[in-house]
């Protein structure tokens, strides 16, 4: 397990190395070759003169050829901003405000902030949302998958294979401006939007202004879970193994769970470490339609004022989201499943 658990570490490494190399090139070399986008004039404001500009590309380190620009960057990743770093970006502030200043990810051009800070300051609705709106798709899609295909081709099978098409033909968008039409503006059931910071004295608040959004976020994915169970439970309960075990005499209910449902659990499992991971990397629709300050719409506004580091900032932190949840997956899997070998 141990050495399974290196070579999956060592593999995210290597993603993550070959993101940022892409991540470079794209906000680099493509953007200033191609799009004729300076990052230099970008941060000196619009009315800056020659010698500003050129002042700034020193500061920012932009005056060194692309591949010095790479290692400085892969270095601040992974280390940090060091004393050069600092004295040329942040001068004559002290290391407080340095670190408010600049981080592992650079300094947002618009809001002379750090990027990492801006990313966690906006994290906490981010992980609200995709955690409210994975717990709804999954309470709802695997009871659904299941119980369809225990009953195949019955009334209860065919009405949800029809709200399964329906779940996965409506855009985020469309469902969340519905909604809050009919269940917030008009009959006023949930908060129109916003976010309440999570308080253990009440957590009511917080969960209120979640619910609506977390329901719209997960609906195409508790159509897409659901028929992913279904469709699961149906291979595995046509199983010789499953035959087996009613041959013995095992229950229905150990048989279902302990034998199908396991099985027909693992690419699920790999499904949802993979969806958590995007969704930490921002949910844009859902947070821009419901007016939640996370991620998403921290990559949107960036994006939108050619904020370059932020922008880049936030697609290297989705990358590495979705690598971590790919190793967690990976890891829960070889338990789960016993014919991984991991000598």
């Amino acid at each position: 397990m141990i050495r399974y658990t290196i070579r999956r570490l060592l593999w995210g490494a290597s993603v993550i190395l070959a993101v940022t190399l892409a991540v470079f090139v794209l906000f680099g070399p493509v953007l200033q070759w191609k799009s004729n986008v300076e990052p230099a004039r970008i941060y000196a404001g619009k009315n800056a003169q020659p010698e500003q500009i050129e002042r700034v590309s020193k500061i920012l380190g932009l005056d060194k050829p692309f591949y010095e620009q790479y290692g400085i960057m892969i270095r601040r990743l992974v280390l940090g901003p060091n004393q050069a770093d600092k004295e040329r970006m942040c001068p004559n502030s002290t290391e407080a405000e340095c670190d408010e200043l600049i981080g592992h990810l650079g300094q947002s051009f618009e809001k002379r902030r750090s990027v990492d800070k801006l990313i966690f300051s906006r994290l906490g609705v981010t992980f609200s949302l995709a955690l409210v709106g994975a717990f709804i798709w999954i309470s709802i899609s695997i009871p659904v998958g299941v119980l369809s295909a225990l009953r195949p081709r019955s009334i209860f099978d065919r009405i949800t294979v029809v709200f399964i098409l329906i779940g996965q033909s409506l855009p985020v968008y469309y469902f969340g401006l519905v909604a809050l039409y009919f269940l917030a503006y008009t009959n006023k059931i949930f908060p129109p939007g916003g976010y309440m910071a999570f308080q253990w004295s009440e957590p009511w608040p917080w969960l209120s202004h979640l619910l609506l959004p977390g329901f719209t976020l997960a609906l195409q994915f508790t159509a897409l879970y659901a028929r992913l169970v279904r469709g699961g439970m149906l291979d595995a309960l046509g199983e010789d193994y499953v035959r087996t075990a009613r041959a013995k005499g095992a229950g229905e209910t150990r048989t279902v769970f302990k034998h199908a449902f396991r099985n027909a659990l693992l690419p699920i499992v790999t499904l949802f470490g993979l969806d958590i991971g995007l969704l930490f990397g921002g949910a844009i629709l859902t947070e821009a339609t419901f007016g939640l300050q996370g991620i998403g719409s921290l990559s949107v506004d960036a994006a939108y004022r050619f904020d370059v580091p932020t922008t880049s900032g936030v697609v290297l932190f989705s990358a590495i989201c979705i690598v971590v949840a790919n190793i967690v997956v990976d890891l829960l899997l070889a338990v789960v499943d016993p014919r991984i070998r991991l000598d």
